[in-house]
C-alpha cells in the first residue's frame, strides 16, 4: 500500500501535463527520458538482484508498480520489453559479460529492446522461421527477415529467434542477442492502420 501510494503521487506530477489522448497510447508510449525516471527510482528490474542493478523486490511490488503505471496511461513502450522479457531472460540463461553489460543499463531505463520471432510466411508459427545465422569467427552471421518487431527503430538490442541447427522443425532453434547497429541489419517501417509506426520489418543480410 505504501509502495502503492509513492507511485500514485510521483505520476500525478510525472504525467500531469499529458493529455488523455496521449495516455490512451500508454502501451505503445514511447519516451525515453520517463523510463530513466522509473530506473532512477528503483522501478525497472525491481526483482533482480541488486549485484545486476535490480532492487530485489518482490514480484508483489512489481505488479504494484505496472498495474499504476498502466491506470495512469502512463508511456511505458521504451523500456517495457527489456524489463519484461530481455532481462529476465538475461539473468537466467546469459553470459557473465552480457549480464554485466546490459542488466544495469537495462534497470537504469537505458537500454532498449525488441524481440525478434515473426517472420513473413511464417506469422506466429515459430518452427516455420528460417532466419539463420551461422558461427563465423567472433560470432554469427545471420540472414533472414523478422516482421511486426515493434519498436525495432528504436532499440538497442534484438532478442533473436533463429536457427542455428537442423532436425525437426522444431528444432535447431537459438535466441541471439544481437546489436541493432550491426552492419547488414536495417530497419524498415510498417505504418499501422492509425497511421502510427510501432512495427517494422527488420532485414539481415549476411
Amino acid at each position: 500500500a505504501a509502495l502503492r501510494a509513492e507511485v500514485r503521487a510521483f505520476l500525478a506530477e510525472a504525467l500531469a501535463a499529458l493529455p488523455p489522448e496521449t495516455r490512451d497510447h500508454s502501451w505503445n508510449g514511447h519516451d525515453p527520458a520517463f523510463s530513466r525516471q522509473l530506473g532512477q527510482r528503483g522501478w525497472l528490474g525491481m526483482t533482480w538482484p541488486r549485484a545486476h542493478g535490480g532492487q530485489a523486490r518482490s514480484a508483489l511490488d512489481r505488479l504494484v508498480v505496472i498495474e499504476e503505471l498502466l491506470a495512469a496511461g502512463a508511456p511505458v513502450a521504451a523500456h517495457w520489453i527489456a524489463d519484461r522479457q530481455t532481462g529476465p531472460l538475461l539473468l537466467k540463461y546469459g553470459s557473465p559479460e552480457q549480464q554485466a553489460r546490459y542488466l544495469p543499463a537495462i534497470a537504469r531505463g537505458e537500454v532498449f529492446a525488441c524481440i525478434g520471432m515473426s517472420e513473413p510466411g511464417a506469422g506466429s508459427d515459430l518452427a516455420a522461421l528460417s532466419t539463420r545465422a551461422r558461427a563465423v569467427d567472433g560470432g554469427w552471421r545471420i540472414t533472414g527477415t523478422k516482421l511486426w518487431t515493434t519498436y525495432a527503430h528504436k532499440a538497442h538490442v534484438m532478442l533473436l529467434l533463429c536457427r542455428t541447427g537442423d532436425g525437426q522443425r522444431h528444432e535447431g532453434l537459438s535466441q541471439l542477442l544481437v546489436p541493432m547497429d550491426s552492419p547488414g541489419l536495417s530497419v524498415r517501417p510498417i505504418i499501422d492502420l492509425m497511421g502510427e509506426h510501432h512495427f517494422n520489418e527488420v532485414h539481415f543480410d549476411d
